[in-house]
Order: C-alpha cells, then sequence, then structure tokens
C-alpha cells in the first residue's frame, strides 16, 4: 500500500516471506513487489535501529543467502515494526485461581475448557487464531458447552486476509499443509486473466487455487482448502 502511494519500500523479514500464504500465490506476490521495485529480505536478524543521516538505520543480519553473516543496513524515514501478537493476560490472577498458562496464553482443550473445573477462555489470550471472527465462533462453542451442550472447536476453516494490493484471501488447508497431513492432493487454478470481469476492470493479475482431496480412483473429494490472490 505504501509503495503504491509512491514511497520508497524495503521489507525485512525475520521468517520466510508471508508464511501463511499458499505458496504459490506468496510467490507470486512476492514477485510483483520485485517488479514495483520493493526489496524483500527474508530470514533476517535485526540488531539494531538507530538514528543516522537525519532518518533511522535499520542494521540486520541475513541467516542465509550470498550474505549470510553479513551486516547490512537499510535507511529510511519510518520504520514499520509488525512483530505480530501475543496474548496479554497480566493481572487477571490467572496463576492465583490455578488456570494454567503456557508462554502467557490460556491453555483450553478442544471444548475451550480450562484446567479449572467452570472456567472457559476465548479469543486472543489462548494464543491461537488472534482474529475477531474466530473469538466470536468460540464464544458460541463455550457458551454450547457451559450450557451442556458438548461441542469441540473446529480450527480448519478460518477465513484469513492479507490486506495487499492485489488482497490475498485463504481458508482451510495449502497444499503443503494437506500433503504434510498425508493427504493426496489435486490443486486447480484459474487465472483472473481468464475472467471477462476482471478484463473490464484492467485488474487481471491473480489467480483462484482449488486444494482437492482425492480419492483412490483418483476422483476429487472434499474441498481441503480455497486460496485467491485479486482485487
Amino acid at each position: 500500500i505504501y509503495a503504491a502511494l509512491g514511497a520508497r519500500v524495503e521489507i525485512l523479514e525475520k521468517f520466510g516471506f508471508l508464511p501463511a500464504v499458499e505458496e504459490q500465490l506468496a510467490g507470486r506476490y512476492r514477485s510483483l513487489l520485485r517488479r514495483a521495485g520493493v526489496p524483500v529480505a527474508t530470514e533476517v536478524d535485526v540488531e539494531e535501529i538507530a538514528r543516522a543521516n537525519g532518518g533511522l538505520r535499520v542494521t540486520y543480519t541475513p541467516r542465509a543467502g550470498r550474505h549470510q553473516g553479513e551486516r547490512l543496513t537499510a535507511d529510511g524515514e519510518v520504520v514499520l515494526m509488525a512483530t505480530g501478537r501475543r496474548p496479554y493476560t497480566e493481572g487477571l490472577g490467572l496463576e492465583e485461581a490455578g488456570v494454567r498458562t503456557d508462554q502467557g496464553a490460556v491453555v483450553v482443550d478442544e471444548h475451550l475448557a480450562t484446567n479449572v473445573p467452570g472456567v472457559w477462555a476465548i479469543g486472543d489470550c489462548t494464543g491461537g487464531w488472534m482474529l475477531a471472527h474466530v473469538a466470536s465462533y468460540e464464544a458460541e462453542v463455550a457458551v454450547d458447552n457451559i450450557l451442556g451442550h458438548e461441542r469441540a472447536a473446529d480450527h480448519t476453516v478460518v477465513p484469513n486476509c492479507v490486506y495487499t494490493i492485489p488482497e490475498i484471501a485463504s481458508v482451510g488447508l495449502t497444499e503443503a499443509a494437506a500433503k504434510e497431513a498425508g493427504l493426496r492432493v489435486r490443486v486447480t487454478r484459474f487465472p483472473f486473466g481468464a475472467s471477462g470481469r476482471a478484463l473490464a476492470l484492467g485488474e487481471t493479475e491473480g489467480q483462484v487455487r482449488m486444494v482437492c482431496e482425492v480419492d483412490d480412483e483418483g476422483l476429487g473429494g472434499r474441498i481441503l482448502g480455497v486460496h485467491v490472490m485479486g482485487p
């Protein structure tokens, strides 16, 4: 978004590029950034952010690639830090109540119950998907269990999106995750360049990818995941 508004942007990422996004779409989007003149460095450790030359200088060290182990710098007027979220449970009295936590996150079972009878937990404090619609869904599951209607939380189809240009959205398993789970899959794709509406809008960059389970006869079964990049 900043690049589209005319700012010169450089991205430094501690892990891989968009690790939660389907690999093919992440790779495709990275190539779009490259074409837009946005350099991306992945698998780097940021060591310091300091004032320099009237702006800010970020010193970082790549853990892989041809510059592995070198101390490199990136200069800019502003540094935007997006280092993720973590549960905020300080001051809730969890320790006094005997509620078990793991690195600040409340530990729950599939019914969203804690280890203390009569205490349930939902949302960001449990350290899972930190999204509002997930917390809302978990609230329904927890209340059902509180009322005696046994129900397990199912997080296999959580909608997720990345606010890029073009946008990226997904639900369900990626191809890699499905294969890691031992499932036989077939991936189909539909490019936006074949869509009449996309052509009329002049927004042909992007595609839809669908991951489906394949049975023993080679026929398609359940839809395991759908991943979209486009306007």
